[in-house]
This record gives structure tokens, sequence and C-alpha cells, in this order.
């Protein structure tokens, strides 16, 4: 019994740890989709085993976490009804615990991504003057970070190189109309 209990915590420790990895590094999740025909029913089912915890990642860590303390409670010659509830009680605490580290993990993500809509109304500064009937470069800060983007003039005039300017809209070939705050 020892031995199948070994070979359980080790299977299920090396799986979980690997899909672990991979979740923190490559944002690995398992979802799977399936599609059944049956003459004149079809049938589709979405299971997801990667958001939060997952279910597969659950399973895992309690049967390896339960697994190593049955192993130790057996070893120690405790009964062996109180070394399986000892188990169960400790699989499902390790869950929880593995459920609140993914959890912060996952607060801490951060969605860096942007659209030029996200640059109206800031101000930034011409880098390439903008001519009057033309298109120029500006610095716009966008999430954080100063961007360059093409620009047109609002006011169909010429923005010269350094001038502070507002965005007021975007143009219909992804530039943005831009004014002088002065």
């Amino acid at each position: 019994m020892i031995t199948i209990l070994t070979y359980v915590a080790l299977t299920c420790g090396v799986i979980l740890v690997t899909l672990l990895v991979l979740s923190i590094i490559s944002g690995l999740e398992l979802d799977f989709d399936f599609d059944f025909d049956f003459g004149d029913a079809d049938v589709d089912a979405d299971v997801d085993g990667g958001g939060g915890l997952g279910v597969i990642k659950g399973v895992l860590a309690f049967f390896s976490l339960g697994s190593w303390v049955v192993k130790l409670f057996l070893i120690s010659q405790v009964d062996p009804v109180l070394a399986f509830v000892g188990g169960a009680a400790a699989g499902a605490v390790g869950v929880w615990v593995l459920s609140l580290i993914l959890r912060f993990l996952l607060s801490q993500q951060e969605n860096v991504n942007w659209a030029a809509e996200d640059a109206l109304m800031e101000e930034g500064t011409v880098y390439l003057k903008i001519p009057a009937e033309g298109e120029g470069i500006v610095h716009i800060p966008v999430r954080g970070r100063k961007r360059e983007l093409k620009a047109r003039s609002g006011d169909n005039k010429e923005i010269p190189t350094g001038t502070p300017v507002i965005v007021e809209d975007l143009g219909p070939d992804g530039s943005i109309v831009v004014t002088p705050t002065e």
C-alpha cells in the first residue's frame, strides 16, 4: 500500500508541477471542446481545466498531498481510517492554498494592449512637423508609455516641431487628429 501511495504522490506531483510551471511561464490552460453527432441530435461540451485553479490542477494537488500524508501516517503506525481522513484533510488544505497562490498570481496581470482610441484627449508634443494638408509624428503618452503616432492637423494649419498638442479625434487611416494647446 505504501508503494502505491508513493507512485500516486510522485506521479500526481510531477504532473502538477509541470502544469503549474507551464501555466506560469506560458499561460497554458487546458480547455477541451467536444462535439458529438448522434443521428438527429448534436451534443457540444466545453470543459475548462485552466481558469483560476482549474479542475485538473486541483485534483492533482489533492491526490499528491493526500497520498503523501496517508503514507506518512501509515508509516507511523496510525490507524488506517485516521490516515485516510488526515490525507483527505491535507489534500483539501493543499487545494485551498494552491487556489490562493494562483489567485494572487492572476491578480498581478496587467493588460498592456493599447489602441489609438486610448490617446483621445491626451496631451503630447509634435516630433516631426505636421504640414497643413499632410501627416507628421507626435509623441503622446498612452497607458503610461510615450508612443509615436501619425498625426494630422485638426484646423488644417502647419504645426511646427516641439509644439504641445492635444488629441481631438481619430483619422480615417489610423492617424490621430491634433490641435495645438497654445
